[in-house]
């Protein structure tokens, strides 16, 4: 599966500007692999790492469903 960057770089400005805070450099690293200060912005914004490469928001609502099961 080929990943759109252009996309998966806007995903990632988007929720850095929601959250009120810079993205990271850059989204890989030079072995092809997400770059450690991505995996570190996921970390600590709660950012889907899937949602911000693939698109994929599946993680996003399975992570909404457990909240609302939390809180009723």
């Amino acid at each position: 599966m080929a990943i759109d960057m252009t996309s998966a770089e806007a995903r990632l400005h988007h929720y850095a500007d929601t959250v009120g805070t810079e993205p990271p450099a850059r989204l890989v690293a030079e072995d092809g692999s997400p770059s450690p200060e991505l995996l570190a912005f996921c970390k600590r914004y709660g950012a889907s790492l899937d949602w911000i490469i693939l698109g994929d928001v599946r993680a996003l609502i399975h992570r909404s469903q457990r909240l609302a099961r939390l809180e009723q």
